[in-house]
């Protein structure tokens, strides 16, 4: 049978792997990533660009010259293969042929739960797609109620992505051994069930979510529930690449799923300020279409500082990095926002609400959502923390980016002060009846409190909780 031609990409980037000029990580780390970085800021003026005051970037010619910085740096750098330590680089041509085979669009799930993810630029009027959940840890007897509950709402979320299981059937999961590989196939019998709990067996399903390694990818990829699935292949760190990712990619290949693709790119990391982040980020979206040939790509601005997305920095970066992309070509970034605070809190939701206003508007396709208490706790992830980020992700992507600033600017000063110590929030028993599949009242009349004090700021939410 002939090879695909996605399939011959890969193996020719995979051949570079092996042939590439010779470059250990740390040399990568210290010296090659911060210096390139450094040049393009000099070279396109970027340096010291990010003002406080503009939360969400409304210069969209300076996303532009961002994009073209970015562009030299893929160009320059490649990615370093960590596994034999050489460097994938690309050509120009090799770069544009893959930007010209960006389709711009890409169906998922089957029947009623079909949904098309497109491209989109700033303020676009056509509204991007949930992903829910992030893959957070659970205890095994709440997994399924809990995903079911996720998907509860078609209106609001649209593909199904899943939970880390704790201790699935009592067992400890060691990393690429056995039990990882069996526990990617457990995960998707138990996607399989909430789906036929909720009545969304169509519905397109992301990635396996307890798979530290290919092995836990490998064990799940073939039994994927739903319609028109994705697989996910997320890279060690900017601009570097392990085989465990060409393993996935071209495993999507053979099984003809679509790919998802990305990595963050850290403020205070390798690449320095958020504007060196920012230019870091952009060459991982064009790098990751070109040598991993992904369907769509999801690179985020995170900040080491506060271990977050939702910073004044933070979010000012993943503004210019969606606004770059989206503007310059025809890649379907998805944005996933790192929040810290946990659920049933007025905190996660103007948290969530700031960011997700700020990628919709600046032309994101995509999110997956929620990041709830940072990630940091087990149980600490509940359906309506998915639901608002569905209401406000879908509800404002054709907004003005001016008033979206203005609104951010309200938000953020909500809750900047408590980044460094946010509140936990309670737990999915403390908050959500998993047999109702419906949140407490504390917390149900929370949401419509925060809910009216945004539309009142001008935050167009109008999604309705009906199938």
């Amino acid at each position: 049978m002939a090879t695909s031609e996605r399939t011959e990409t890969l193996l020719k980037n995979l051949d570079k792997a092996y042939g590439g000029e010779i470059c250990t990580v740390k040399d990568w780390d210290i010296e090659i990533i911060p210096k390139a970085v450094r040049e393009k800021l000099k070279k396109f003026g970027l340096a010291k660009t990010f003002d406080p005051e503009m939360v969400c970037n409304r210069d969209l010619e300076l996303a532009d010259v961002f994009f073209q910085a970015g562009y030299e740096l893929a160009l320059d750098l490649g990615f370093l293969c960590e596994d034999t330590e050489r460097i994938i680089r690309v050509s120009e041509e090799e770069l544009e042929k893959a930007l010209r085979l960006q389709s711009g669009s890409l169906l998922m799930g089957d029947g009623q739960d079909e949904v098309l993810m497109k491209s989109r630029i700033p303020g676009d009027r056509y509204p991007p797609i949930m992903i829910a959940p992030l893959a957070l840890m659970m205890s095994e007897e709440f997994v399924v109620p809990a995903l079911a509950g996720f998907v509860k709402y078609r209106k609001l979320v649209d593909v199904l992505n899943g939970l880390t299981i704790d201790k699935p059937m009592g067992r400890a999961i060691r990393s690429g051994t056995p039990y990882e590989t069996w526990l990617g196939g457990y995960e998707q019998e138990l996607k399989r069930q909430a789906l036929w709990m909720a009545g969304r067996e169509e519905m397109g399903t992301m990635g396996v979510s307890n798979s530290t390694t290919e092995y836990g990818y490998f064990g799940g990829a073939c039994s994927v529930p739903g319609g028109k699935p994705q697989s996910l292949s997320l890279l060690p760190a900017e601009l570097k690449i392990r085989f465990g990712n060409f393993h996935r990619a071209i495993q999507a290949s053979s099984l003809g799923h679509s790919l998802h693709a990305g990595s963050n790119s850290y403020i205070g990391g390798y690449a320095g300020s958020v504007e060196g982040a920012v230019v870091a980020n952009i060459a991982n979206e064009l790098l990751l279409v070109t040598i991993l040939r992904a369907d769509n790509t999801g690179n985020n601005i995170f900040d080491m500082k506060n271990l977050c997305g939702t910073s004044r920095r933070a979010l000012w970066g993943n503004s210019i990095v969606t606004q770059a992309v989206s503007r310059n070509t025809r890649i379907m970034n998805c944005k996933i926002l790192d929040t810290v605070g946990g659920p049933c809190t007025d905190f996660y939701f103007y948290e969530s609400a700031a960011g997700l206003m700020i990628n919709a508007a600046s032309g994101a396709s995509c999110t997956i959502g929620p990041r709830s208490a940072g990630g940091r706790l087990k149980d600490y992830i509940t359906p309506v923390e998915a639901w608002w980020c569905g209401e406000i992700f879908k509800s404002c992507g054709s907004m003005d980016l001016t008033q979206v600033n203005e609104i951010a600017k309200v938000l953020v000063a909500r809750y900047e002060s408590g980044l460094g110590d946010p509140p936990i929030g309670k737990s999915i028993t403390e908050c959500f009846d998993l047999r109702k599949l419906e949140p407490t009242e504390e917390y149900r009349v929370l949401y419509e409190r925060v809910r009216e004090e945004l539309m009142e700021l001008g935050m167009p939410l109008n999604q309705v909780y009906e199938n």
